[in-house]
């Protein structure tokens, strides 16, 4: 830190200047990201709630009530009558908070978690925190974890099972009716990893059971900072039964609060504020819309790589594209020169796209005319 302070002026122009270099979503040129350009009400909403602090809900019990909303918007959207949540740092918190829950629940020595192969890696981060022991299941040919796997795997120190709605890498919808099954028969918690495909799945005509509808559900895990078009970072994790909570709560003794939930202490209001405003600005039609645009542009890009002589590694279940070329690794390299930003997935020597709302039809017709020549 400098002895002496500058001008707000010129540190506001310095920022100006250093955010020159960061990437736009509006150039429709970012293809790798999950997140995309907050609506503009999400930008309003984020301003009026800035300093508020859900960690100390009696100085901000409008944020605090705001929050509770946006729980119940979401547990209507999934068919969760009763459930109990919050407004948290991302999937990655959420997951933890899930997982850490089963664990104090179970309280077994050596506990272990069933997960997918395709499981985000977020999972990875939370095992090592809180000592859980990862057994992975393997995929099907479609890269959705194989249930009869799953059963296999159970043993007495399972305290969870994870599928995915949406994984990272490849949108793809693990059967989670079947997991559900399973999870009742050996009494196992059920989580589901809805980050991506939360704010997705009910919005589209192909219906995926996935949510709290089944009845082995018994946490979620849905972030509206990614096609909910919310501020960054809002993420959000449901439980079923709000007596889950208990095994997550830890005393604050100088706070106005009582007791914690979630992970992170100190969290924002703004987030909570900005998810609350596009969900009540778009409404089921809106979100219904914008996803189905989505869609259907990635379906235009699926069949547009095909034409001009792609391979696709699966048929897109959501609005994630993966392909492969002769050199795909360098095809991706060559991509990024030319200012198009894609992932590279290693393990699958894949393409992936993810055509989010900033992803127009323009921007794909531009894509593909690069990959053409």
């Amino acid at each position: 830190m400098q002895p002496k302070g500058t001008h707000a002026r010129d540190v506001i122009a310095e920022l100006k200047s250093r955010n020159e270099q960061n990437k736009r979503y509006t150039s429709g040129r970012i293809l790798c990201s999950m997140c995309t350009s907050p609506h503009s009400v999400a930008k309003k909403a984020y301003q009026q709630f800035f300093e508020s602090n859900l960690g100390d809900q009696a100085l901000f019990p409008a944020a605090a009530e705001i929050e509770r909303e946006v729980i119940a918007q979401l547990s209507d959207l999934l068919h969760g009558k009763d459930a109990a949540g919050f407004v948290v740092s991302g999937g990655t918190e959420a997951n933890l908070l899930a997982l850490l829950a089963a664990k104090n629940k179970t309280n077994l020595a050596q506990p272990e978690v069933i997960l997918p192969d395709s499981a985000h890696f977020s999972f990875t981060k939370t095992c090592n925190l809180i000592g859980l022991k990862p057994v992975y299941a393997s995929l099907d040919g479609n890269y959705r974890v194989n249930p009869s796997i799953v059963e296999k795997l159970i043993s007495k120190n399972t305290v969870a099972i994870v599928g995915t709605a949406g994984t990272a890498e490849l949108g793809a919808v693990d059967p989670i009716d079947d997991l559900s099954k399973i999870a009742l028969r050996y009494n196992v918690h059920l989580h589901v990893d809805a980050a991506f495909g939360g704010l997705i799945i009910p919005f589209i005509e192909k219906a995926f059971a996935f949510d709290f509808n089944l009845e082995g559900v018994e946490s979620m895990t849905v972030d509206p900072h990614k096609m909910g078009m919310a501020a960054i970072p809002a993420g959000g994790i449901l439980f079923r039964r709000k007596e889950m909570l208990g095994y997550l709560k830890t005393e604050t003794p100088y706070l106005s609060d009582n007791c914690h939930y979630t992970f992170v202490g100190t969290r924002s209001g703004a987030s909570a504020a900005s998810a609350w405003a596009v969900f009540k600005t778009l409404g089921v039609e809106g979100y219904t819309r914008i996803v189905s645009k989505c869609i259907k542009n990635a379906h235009v890009l699926a069949r547009g790589l095909e034409k001009i002589g792609y391979t696709l590694l699966c048929e897109p279940q959501l609005n994630i594209v993966a392909f492969k070329a002769k050199n795909t690794k360098q095809l991706s390299e060559t991509l990024w020169r030319k200012g198009w930003y894609v992932s590279y997935i290693p393990r699958y020597d894949c393409i992936r796209v993810v055509v989010m709302p900033h992803v127009k039809r323009r921007h794909i017709s531009a894509f593909l005319a690069d990959l053409a020549t």
